[in-house]
C-alpha cells in the first residue's frame, strides 16, 4: 500500500515542501504526493500590495499549479481544508476525506481583528491577490464620486506601510495610517528604519495617528479608546495576523498568535509525523528565544527541512534538525524607496528596491524554473 504524503496549503512553504519531496521521492513507487489548496494556482501573496493600485494585475501575480506542477509526480486536490482528525489521520474537506500517512500543515495564515467591534464587517484586508482586487476596485469607486477620499489604513506594521506607500505613489490621494504604539513598524524594533519610513511617507502626503487603539468600527467611522474618532472612505485593515484557525480546532498545539508549536524537526508537538511549515508554524530562535516573524524566508527554510525529514521518515533514514536562519526583510515604500536590512547590511533607495527584486525572482527560480524568470522580466 503506497504512503500517502499530504500538503495542505500551496502557499510558499507548501509548494516547495511539495516541489523538493518530488524530487526526492520520485523514484519510489510506494510514495504519493498530494498537495491540497482550494485555488488552482499560487500566488506572490508578498507583492499583492501592488494589485491594489492596479501597478499590476492578478495575473501576473499568479501561476497556474498545472504549470508548476507539470511532468512532477504531485497529485493536486483542489480543496477547501476544514478539518485534520489527527487520531483517525484524515484531512476533512469540502470535496471529501482524504487519508495521510503523514501530513505537512502549511495553510497559512488569516486576519487577526482582536475583537474589534466591527473591524470585519467593515474593512478590507490584503491576505490574497483576490482580497487585493477587491480593495483595488473599492478605491476606484470610492476615488470616482469626486469627494474627498479619506483612505484609512489600521496598522503601521510592515503590509500598512507597503499599502499605504503604494496608495499614496500611485494614486495621489489621502491616507491616514493608524498605529497603536507610538512609532511606525513597531515589530521591527530598528527606531532608525521606523523614522526614515515615517519622513518618506509624510513627503508622499500621509498623516498618523499613533498611539491610540480602535475599539469599534462602524460603516464609516473609526472609534478610539479615548472616545475620539474619525470618518474614513475607506478602511483597510493591516493591524495583524494568526495562524489558519483549522490547525487549533482539529487539536494541534498552539501559541502566541494561534501558531502551531513545533519541535526541532519542524513537527506538531506531540503529533509525530504531522509537520508544520510558514505562516502557521511558531518558529521560536533556540539561542535568543524570540519568537521569528511570519515571512517568506523562513517558511522556505522549513520547506527544504520537512521535505528531508519526510523522504527520512519514509525512508527509514536520519532526520535534519531545523535552525532558523533570519537574515531580514526589506520594505516597499512606494515605486521608488525601499529600505531595509539583509544579513546586516543597511539598504535603502533604489537599491533596496532592487534587492527585493531579485529575491522575488530567486523565490520564482526556485519553484518555476526559468521560464518563469523569463515571464516575470518581459
Amino acid at each position: 500500500m503506497k504512503k500517502q504524503l499530504v500538503i495542505l496549503g500551496a502557499g510558499y512553504g507548501g509548494l516547495l515542501t511539495a516541489v523538493r519531496l518530488e524530487e526526492k521521492t520520485k523514484h519510489l513507487d510506494d510514495v504519493e504526493i498530494v498537495l491540497v489548496d482550494r485555488n488552482d494556482y499560487h500566488q506572490y501573496l508578498h507583492l499583492a500590495y501592488e494589485i491594489v493600485t492596479d501597478a499590476k494585475k492578478v495575473s501576473d501575480l499568479t501561476v497556474p499549479l498545472t504549470e508548476l506542477l507539470e511532468k512532477r509526480k504531485i497529485r493536486f486536490f483542489q480543496a477547501t481544508v476544514h478539518e485534520i482528525e489527527l487520531t483517525n489521520k484524515v484531512v476533512r474537506t469540502d470535496k471529501g476525506d482524504l487519508p495521510y500517512s503523514e501530513l505537512v500543515v502549511a495553510l497559512g495564515s488569516e486576519p487577526n481583528f482582536y475583537h474589534i467591534r466591527g473591524a470585519e464587517e467593515h474593512s478590507l484586508c490584503i491576505n490574497s491577490v483576490e482580497a487585493a482586487a477587491q480593495i483595488r476596485d473599492r478605491l476606484k469607486k470610492v476615488l470616482a464620486q469626486g469627494k474627498d477620499a479619506k483612505i484609512v489604513v489600521g496598522g503601521g506594521g510592515f503590509t500598512g506601510v507597503e499599502v499605504a506607500g503604494e496608495i499614496l505613489d500611485e494614486l495621489k490621494c489621502h491616507v491616514i495610517i493608524i498605529e497603536g504604539s507610538e512609532t511606525l513598524l513597531p515589530s521591527w524594533g530598528i527606531p532608525e528604519f521606523s523614522r526614515k519610513t515615517a519622513d518618506v511617507l509624510t513627503g508622499m502626503g500621509a498623516e498618523f495617528i499613533f498611539g491610540k487603539l480602535i475599539v469599534e468600527v462602524k460603516p464609516d467611522t473609526i472609534i478610539f479608546d479615548d472616545g475620539s474618532q474619525i470618518g474614513y472612505s475607506l478602511f483597510i485593515w493591516t493591524g495583524g495576523v494568526q495562524g489558519s484557525r483549522v490547525a487549533g480546532r482539529s487539536g494541534l498545539k498552539t501559541g502566541k498568535g494561534n501558531r502551531v508549536e513545533i519541535n526541532e524537526f519542524c513537527e506538531a508537538v506531540g503529533f509525530p509525523g504531522v509537520y508544520v511549515v510558514g505562516d502557521c508554524a511558531l518558529v521560536v530562535d533556540s539561542k535568543t528565544g524570540e519568537i521569528l516573524p511570519q515571512c517568506v524566508e523562513i517558511a522556505l527554510q522549513q520547506a527544504e527541512v520537512v521535505a528531508e525529514n519526510l523522504y527520512a521518515d519514509v525512508t527509514a533514514g536520519e532526520r535534519t534538525i531545523y535552525v532558523p536562519k533570519f537574515s531580514g526583510l526589506i520594505l516597499a515604500v512606494g515605486e521608488k524607496y525601499g529600505i531595509g536590512r539583509i544579513s546586516g547590511v543597511k539598504l535603502e533607495g533604489h537599491l533596496a528596491q532592487m534587492i527585493k527584486r531579485i529575491i522575488h525572482l530567486q523565490y520564482v527560480y526556485q519553484i518555476a524554473g526559468l521560464r518563469e524568470i523569463f515571464k516575470e522580466i518581459v
